[in-house]
């Protein structure tokens, strides 16, 4: 009987020990997770700020010698070619990202820059899976056959992508809008840089990578009937297990935003013009 009771104890000690083994592997992988999620926005943050140099296609009022350089256009712009039609800012830009998870030289060149985005070639280009345009803790499985998505969206500040820069820059206006570039060095002069959102990670209503809208740029929706900004079932995030989003700055910055942020302060976070976030649901 003794042994019996031993065996039972040894038996137990090892279900808890493999408990608790199994249980710090999950915890090591979930933030490993969370630093490669981190670390995909960095890079975005960084390709906009050092590889995207629009300077010269920007017209001289907007040009700023102390910031150099521009937000990508959402789009890739055709005239009577609507938004959701257009090559994406992601596929205008791909051959000056960073090459360092992925080789993307061959896979631009190959981008059909007359065509929509699943126009010709452009379908099969789009069918690329981009590593650092998923998140590593829930990496998306569209069917074979289908566009890639993206999980790292741009910001347009409040559902503003269309809107002009002004001036005076409209309270709703975020970094990215569909038709022309946005300055680095307009954000500077309004909020700054290290405290406006440039890119938001998402986990509903993926779209392909090669796709401009919404796709690849959302501004935040402050409707009373809209979903919760972030979280599970929200606007973003969503991704990793306590429902958080990460986020770039214009700076190049990326930290997470919990479900628990003030939306007034999330609101001045995602436009030019923070000091205007009145109106919000939850705001003061």
């Amino acid at each position: 009987m003794r042994g019996r009771v031993t065996v039972a104890v040894f038996v137990l000690i090892g279900i808890v020990a493999g408990g608790l083994m199994l249980t710090s592997i999950v915890a090591r992988r979930h933030e490993a997770a969370r630093v490669q999620c981190l670390n995909n926005l960095r890079l975005h943050g960084r390709d906009a700020a050092d590889v995207f140099d629009l300077l010269g296609k920007l017209p001289p009022e907007l040009r700023t010698a102390d910031v150099p350089g521009a937000v990508p256009a959402g789009t890739l712009f055709v005239a009577g070619r609507p938004p959701e039609d257009r090559l994406s800012w992601i596929a205008d830009t791909l051959g000056g990202m960073s090459q360092a998870k992925q080789s993307l030289t061959e896979l631009a060149a190959r981008i059909d820059r007359s065509a929509t985005w699943d126009g010709g070639a452009n379908a099969d280009v789009g069918r690329t899976r981009l590593v650092t345009f998923t998140c590593p803790a829930n990496i998306p499985a569209p069917p074979a056959g289908t566009p890639a998505v993206t999980q790292y969206v741009g910001l347009a500040g409040l559902d503003a992508a269309t809107l002009s820069l002004g001036p005076p820059v409209p309270p709703r206006a975020g970094c990215f809008r569909y038709d022309a570039p946005t300055p680095f060095g307009l954000i500077q002069s309004h909020d700054g840089v290290d405290t406006t959102l440039l890119f938001a990670e998402v986990s509903g209503d993926l779209g392909p990578w090669m796709r401009g809208g919404p796709a690849t740029v959302r501004g935040l929706d402050d409707a009373p009937t809209a979903k919760p900004a972030i979280g599970f079932g929200g606007q973003f995030g969503g991704n990793h297990p306590d429902g958080v989003a990460a986020v770039a700055y214009a700076s190049g910055a990326a930290k997470f935003l919990t479900p628990r942020i003030d939306p007034a302060v999330l609101r001045a976070m995602v436009t030019i013009r923070g000091d205007d976030a009145d109106g919000i649901p939850g705001g003061e």
